[in-house]
């Protein structure tokens, strides 16, 4: 048939193949037009969960001591050759792991009701976040994060205490590097008899930084403590009733420390 000719002019056994050949041709652009859709659509959803999830990392972690400004924003991670490295920012430092790495069952943040109390922010990737973040991460992500969950609590802020789980007994450093200004026994919740430890951090003023559910201090107000090196003492024991918000995710007795910090209020 010569071009141009009119559709009537062909033969009538051709018209279903032209059919089928233009039908085919418009099925390849739609499936075309689709797959470019869902590439774009997958990107843009891409480009939002790691725009939204990319406060989750921060500081590297060092077992030296405390890492601060702008080196502190790389990615973290848990480098089976760092006992303790870094897990959580205080202002502008990091706090090493308190026990060694090999040693912890979880690490958990929950809000406190202390005015005073001062927030932390967590470094590495929370597990328990939303699903479709986690599988995002698990793509992108190179070596695994340091994981922490985010519990409930009563209190303002999600991040005013730290709960490190560990076996009971196991070994306590200190997580900053500072001076001890108080080893003393309080009572828990007004009815647990326990020891704390409060570190004033290096270079600060009016910052405390207390550790609780410590067991034979080995450390004396004064003494001048390094990060990730000096011994405070081991994870005590705890009661059942603490223990069990975190046995429901490390499924033993729920052993841990609580860390905290506050700031003295300017007079």
């Amino acid at each position: 048939m010569k071009e141009g000719a009119a559709s009537s002019d062909v033969p009538r056994y051709e018209r279903p193949i032209r059919r089928k050949r233009r039908n085919e041709s418009v099925y390849r652009k739609r499936r075309t037009r689709l797959a470019v859709g869902m590439i774009v659509l997958c990107l843009a959803v891409v480009a939002v969960v790691l725009a939204v999830t990319a406060g989750g990392s921060s500081a590297q972690g060092s077992a030296e001591g405390l890492t601060t400004g702008p080196s502190a924003l790389a990615a973290v991670t848990a480098d089976p050759g760092t006992p303790h490295p870094a897990f959580a920012r205080l202002g502008d430092r990091n706090l090493l792991l308190p026990v060694s790495a090999d040693d912890v069952t979880i690490i958990a943040y929950q809000p406190v009701t202390d005015a005073q109390a001062l927030q932390f922010d967590p470094i590495g990737e929370q597990t328990n976040s939303n699903a479709l973040v986690r599988f995002f991460r698990g793509i992108f992500s190179g070596q695994p994060a340091v994981r922490y969950y985010l519990l409930p609590g009563e209190g303002s802020g999600s991040t005013g205490a730290i709960l490190v789980g560990a076996v009971a007994g196991s070994p306590v450093t200190a997580p900053v590097s500072g001076t001890v200004i108080a080893v003393k026994q309080y009572s828990l919740f007004g009815k647990y008899d326990d020891v704390e430890v409060d570190i004033r951090p290096e270079d600060t003023s009016g910052t405390t930084l207390t550790l609780l559910l410590v067991d034979d201090p080995v450390v004396t107000m004064g003494e001048t403590v390094t990060a990730g090196k000096t011994a405070l003492g081991t994870v005590r024991e705890v009661p059942e009733e603490l223990g069990k918000q975190l046995s429901v995710y490390t499924h033993d007795k729920g052993a841990h420390l609580i860390i905290q910090a506050t700031k003295e209020p300017v007079s």
